[in-house]
């Protein structure tokens, strides 16, 4: 494909893209509406839920009224619903998770702000509840590295439920926001993941004692959403913002290079594993296990925390690594149709692991973010401009005007198609996704931040 017909394959799909995200956001504007259908057909609508409750709906139109003023009301009115509905979750809820809770509302928040101070009076008590949440996740852990104990958990290091998330939250806080004590509760985090890099006995320092939500028990992870990537991602986006701790650079190191041995590269280019557990550390395969393509797990996140890395210490070859990883998958998942709910080994994906829904988590949405950041960072060379035509296409073909919200997700337990909203798997984050590239600008709200590619 020629430069100049890429460029108007672009102009046209930008303007579907754009006609896309019109339609969801005026399916997700009224916060009533959404919850009771999710309650009616689900009986599950958590309201402080940056995955898919009130702050997650919030986020889209945090976005979109950097374009158009009059999305800002609808985000202040999903605000508005989670401190309503949410009120006994602020109070009682978990304060060190980004996607639950205090954090994901006070996320959602601070990207709905428009102009310095607003909504300083909801940020303001929540920081501090956040930073006393901190603190208190993380004694067990200062605990259990101080006896040399191997095995932490999800919950207190990735980006989902852990400290990576909220620390991409409070780093915000700390170089656009007040500082004070989400400067402390930052400091405590990015320590933390310093030390958590650091190996004890012949195991990773963040090798989890528990199974993913399918695979292997005990293992140490390699996925963005709950594995190693989140921490190095964190540290390097910290390191490029001035906010360091002793070690740190070391701790880049030992992450990114830990990524980098464990690679392998089939005929379809360099991958990474999802889970490495005890045996597999031991007989350290020719080839590991190729994991899905996307954000959650696979090459397109473990590309981006490594392009990050390499930015923040200087090492090109990391970012040379990325960059060629990151070209290769994207290439690859576009070069044929996308696969069947069966086409593969494992009865969901083919061997590279092509998504089959358009979400952010496991979806067309996330690559298709994860390959336009990587994109301009690089340069914007032409495999991965064209690859992200390539992804975006993917996900304009997945809209359903027949859908409740414009596009469906699949149930992770029945596969089935279902209709979902939210911002990880549903209808708002692949939404958001195409915002971006329809624009072609980086999001104005730094909603992405959440997903710990910025």
């Amino acid at each position: 494909m020629t430069a100049d017909h890429l460029v108007a394959v672009d102009v046209e799909l930008r303007s579907r893209a754009s006609a896309i995200v019109a339609d969801v956001a005026e399916r997700l504007a009224d916060p009533t509406a959404v919850a009771a259908f999710h309650r009616g057909s689900s009986g599950q609508f958590f309201a402080l839920s940056l995955a898919d409750g009130y702050p997650a709906l919030a986020l889209l139109y945090a976005e979109l009224g950097h374009t158009d003023r009059a999305y800002r009301r609808t985000a202040h009115a999903h605000l508005t619903a989670a401190t309503g509905e949410g009120a006994g979750t602020i109070t009682n809820g978990p304060d060190a998770s980004l996607y639950y809770g205090s954090a994901a509302l006070a996320f959602a928040a601070s990207r709905a702000a428009h102009r310095p101070g607003e909504y300083a009076g909801l940020l303001t008590p929540l920081d501090e509840r956040i930073a006393a949440g901190v603190t208190k996740a993380l004694a067990p852990e200062r605990e259990r590295m101080a006896a040399g104990r191997a095995g932490t958990a999800f919950a207190r290091y990735d980006v989902i439920s852990g400290a990576a998330g909220v620390g991409r939250y409070l780093l915000d806080r700390c170089v656009h926001g007040p500082g004070g004590p989400a400067r402390t509760a930052l400091t405590e985090i990015l320590a933390y993941l310093t030390a958590l890099s650091r190996p004890v006995g012949d195991l990773p320092g963040w090798w989890v004692n528990h199974a993913p939500d399918t695979g292997p028990g005990e293992h140490a992870n390699a996925g963005l959403a709950h594995g190693v990537p989140g921490p190095l991602a964190l540290l390097a986006v910290a390191w490029t913002a001035g906010v360091r701790v002793p070690g740190q650079d070391e701790a880049i190191d030992r992450y990114a290079t830990w990524l980098l041995d464990w690679s392998g590269r089939d005929a379809d280019g360099p991958y990474w594993p999802d889970t490495l557990p005890r045996e597999t550390l031991r007989s350290r395969p020719v080839r590991p296990v190729r994991a899905r393509a996307a954000w959650c797990y696979g090459t397109f996140g473990v590309a981006r925390a490594l392009q990050l890395a390499g930015a923040a210490a200087g090492r090109p070859a990391w970012t040379t690594a990325a960059v060629t990883a990151a070209e290769a998958a994207a290439e690859a998942v576009v070069a044929d149709p996308p696969c069947g709910p069966a086409d593969g080994p494992d009865g969901n994906h083919d061997h590279l692991g092509r998504p089959t829904e358009s979400g952010l988590c496991h979806g067309w949405g996330g690559l298709l973010h994860l390959t336009r950041r990587v994109a301009a960072d690089a340069g914007d060379p032409p495999g991965l401009r064209s690859a992200v035509s390539g992804l975006a296409r993917r996900v304009a073909t997945l809209y359903d005007p027949q859908a409740r919200f414009g596009f469906r997700a699949r149930d992770p337990v029945t596969w089935e198609l279902t209709d979902m909203s939210g911002f990880l798997e549903g209808a708002a984050g692949t939404a958001l996704a195409l915002h971006a590239y329809a624009t072609g600008e980086p999001p104005a709200s730094g909603w992405d931040a959440a997903l710990l590619v910025v």
